[in-house]
């Protein structure tokens, strides 16, 4: 498992009370925490508690153990005096320790209490800060919707009292939720204005931090040229102030982008001084991400054993600061190195810990990942009765985790249902004698609705009438164009080969060149008056264009007839893919491996080449690939980019369009997120699923259910269809299946895996 991106949460998650805090972070901590001490022992009753929470507050960061303590021998002191300002505020301190021991629920608690306490005292500030560690707690207890809501009370309260660092640190806090929940543009809003307030306050920890934060929305959106950019800007006012806590996470983000564009010896360089800035700190904790993520790279690059000596060291870590969940993945990723060398007996021992852990801290999302490595392990033995039972168990698990999901999802939005359902009860309640005396005025509106709902139907009828006008005169133009076909342009149509949903394309000859055979792709008629569709078609020409590549289709002319936009491309002469694969399948013989991963290998070259001009292909399916005969070997050809898209073009997808043949759609974008090079990573690995096995990971009778298995449901282990399949190229096509783009392998690992396959293969 990957180590993720350090949060802006963070980093951030005592800013909302840098207002109100009064730690202490210099050299003189004893003396003081040694007065503090000398004067509650030496303070009469009456005094105790005002003592107490001082010396709660210095002990509070730096060890929060020793500061519950002393926070709730001051609750129990003030609460028989009535000391309510006393009980707030020791309240708060006691709610704070348990955050930062990581106990939340606990502390939710105390610090509930404290904001009621506070807030009944009539001091607003101290109410909203309260209320914003609040938010943080119900966060760590993955109950975002509520921290937002909360979150967005504290921050009223701080505009109400034009406190800018408490607005600051709210939005910074709202940023990082939002975050959390997807919505990445509201993430953006809330840190850029966050940043704004910080410049204005000339808070350079505040500004450094933020930036951090946008780093990590972008990182999330799989822009890492612009996290690193931000990434950078924080890197550098952490330098300037002297913040190594802060250099080190910002130094270990840096390498995840440069590692997650498969930029690995730039990434190394990054996570290394991450690790020796910890190491100087003496920061255990912030030492364990960048060696996972050293581990990922020399696992990349199949130096396994340099990559488990990054992992035991983290597991080291882990075991000391007693982070149980975070050991279950580290066993994991042990074992997967041991598997991939084909170490089966030491593969097993380090997933029965990690299936131990897993039971312990009861994670679905460990137990699922667990027992898909033993399947693949079992397998790999030749077990195939183990690997099945743990194939089952992992589809089980699998589906207890969506369910926990889906559950946990379901109680959020009905716990943000009711509360809105309540607000527009109580406003509704209050608004009942206003609307009785409005009797006349509700009669009107509603007269003036059933005459807009008259003038409306009259204005469908005419909006039929107009298409069907429209319809016909289109019916015409196609009528008139089979008339007169015979040429587009220079070119004779000879020969219909195929159609789409864009254009038709036609085996054509070019009369200004005799002897020169093309394939001639036209954009259908009825398209040829729609903007949208015209530039999808150009978009197609200008991609080819850019594009030289033995594996790739090449454009030979580009043009338009008539307001009919054509392309002439190389006439390939040979079966798709699809077609390949269905007469194989019809005999019921798989392809020879060495066949199956020649192919593999430049189909994998060419998506790569794709990807690193900036394109995504969106469409990679078998029928779009062609097989025809090279200069002593078979060669394919990678075909019809045109739903491919430039990165640097504009969006041409309406809102709520999904585009792509629906057995082969990444599940991002079933969510209707934006394509990536990972949802090709993702397509690419269901057609290397389908050569290897002839069986489609994603099946059913109707499409609706292929969606849902694509978002729901892993694919069966692919030894099971076809035992031969050795276990490293299982492995490496059920990672390109991963739901989770981020867990995907990039083009450069997935080039040079099935290239040593090939070579051992061979």
């Amino acid at each position: 498992m990957r180590a993720r991106t350090v949060c802006g949460a963070v980093v951030g998650a005592f800013v909302l009370g840098v207002a109100g805090l009064a730690w202490a972070d210099e050299p003189s901590f004893e003396q003081k925490r040694a007065a503090l001490e000398k004067r509650v022992a030496e303070a009469p009753a009456e005094a105790q508690v005002s003592a107490l929470n001082e010396l709660a507050a210095l002990l509070v960061r730096r060890i929060p153990a020793d500061a519950l303590v002393h926070a709730r021998r001051a609750l129990e002191l003030a609460s028989p005096r009535s000391d309510v300002p006393g009980e707030a505020t020791a309240s708060k301190w006691a709610g704070l320790a348990l955050m930062v021991l990581e106990k939340d629920g606990e502390g939710l608690t105390h610090m509930r209490r404290a904001q009621e306490l506070f807030a009944g005292l009539g001091d607003r500030a101290e109410a909203a800060r309260t209320l914003g560690y609040c938010a943080m707690m119900l966060d760590h207890l993955g109950k975002v919707w509520e921290a937002v809501a909360a979150c967005e009370k504290a921050l009223a309260i701080f505009r109400e009292l034009d406190d800018a660092k408490g607005m600051a640190a709210a939005t910074n806090n709202l940023g990082v939720m939002h975050e959390k929940l997807g919505d990445h543009q509201q993430a953006l809003q809330y840190n850029l204005e966050a940043l704004r307030i910080e410049e204005s306050l000339g808070r350079k920890i505040g500004i450094a931090n933020n930036l951090n934060s946008i780093g990590n929305i972008y990182a999330r959106l799989d822009e890492q040229l612009k996290a690193r950019d931000y990434y950078e800007r924080a890197l550098a006012i952490f330098r300037e102030l002297d913040e190594p806590d802060g250099l080190g996470k910002c130094l270990n983000n840096i390498g995840n982008t440069y590692e997650k564009l498969d930029q690995d010896g730039e990434a190394m360089r990054y996570f290394e001084q991450a690790v020796a800035i910890a190491r100087k700190l003496g920061k255990r904790s912030n030492e364990a991400d960048p060696l996972n993520n050293i581990g990922i790279v020399y696992k990349k690059r199949g130096q396994y054993e340099k990559a488990r000596a990054h992992y035991f060291e983290e597991v080291k870590i882990r075991t000391e600061l007693h982070q149980a969940a975070a050991l279950g993945s580290d066993y994991h990723n042990i074992a997967e190195t041991y598997f991939l060398e084909k170490r089966y007996d030491e593969a097993l021992a380090y997933l029965d810990k990690a299936l131990a852990v897993g039971r312990e801290v009861g994670s679905n999302e460990i137990l699922s990942i667990v027992y898909r490595l033993f399947a693949q392990v079992h397998a790999g033995r030749g077990d195939y009765r183990k690997a099945f039972d743990h194939e089952v168990l992992y589809a089980d698990t699998r589906a207890a985790m969506l369910d926990e999901q889906r559950n946990e999802k379901i109680a959020e939005l009905q716990e943000k249902y009711q509360a809105d359902a309540r607000q527009q009860q109580i406003a509704s309640l209050s608004k009942d004698k206003e609307l009785l005396t409005k009797d006349g005025e509700i009669r009107r509106l509603a007269l003036a609705r059933t005459r807009l709902i008259a003038a409306l139907l009259v204005a469908v009828c005419v909006a039929v009438a107009l298409a069907a006008a429209l319809l016909f005169r289109r019916y015409l133009y196609l009528l008139a164009f089979w008339r007169k076909r015979a040429f587009i342009g220079p070119y004779r149509i000879e020969q219909e080969i195929t159609r789409g949903g864009m254009g038709v394309v036609y085996r054509a000859s070019n009369v200004l060149g005799p002897g020169t055979t093309v394939a001639l792709k036209v954009i259908r008629e009825e398209l040829s008056g729609d903007e949208k569709q015209r530039e999808r078609f150009i978009n197609e020409g200008k991609i080819i264009d850019a594009l030289d590549h033995p594996n790739i289709v090449k454009v030979l002319d580009r043009g338009e007839h008539n307001r009919r936009l054509y392309i002439a491309m190389e006439y390939l002469d040979g079966p798709t893919l699809a077609e390949m694969l269905a007469g194989a399948a019809g005999r019921g013989e798989h392809l020879p491996l060495a066949r199956c991963l020649s192919i593999m290998g430049q189909l994998a070259d060419a998506v790569a080449t794709i990807h690193s001009h900036g394109i995504v292909h969106r469409d990679i399916t078998p029928a779009n690939v062609l097989v025809v005969d090279g200069e002593g070997s078979e060669r394919v050809k990678l075909l019809d980019f045109g739903i491919a898209k430039l990165d640097t073009m504009r969006t041409i997808t309406e809102a709520g369009e999904i585009l792509g043949t629906v057995n082969y759609i990444a599940p991002e974008r079933l969510r209707l997120g934006e394509p990536t090079a990972a949802s090709d990573t993702f397509s690419l690995g269901v057609l290397f699923y389908e050569l290897l096995t002839l069986k489609r990971p994603f099946l059913a009778d109707e499409p609706a259910e292929v969606l849902k298995q694509v978002l729901s449901r892993e694919p069966v282990e692919p030894q099971l269809y076809r035992p031969e399949i050795v276990p490293a190229l299982a492995a490496l096509v059920l990672a390109m299946l991963s739901k989770e783009p981020t867990r995907r392998p990039g083009d450069e690992e997935i080039r040079h895996r099935v290239g040593v396959l090939a070579g051992e293969a061979a």
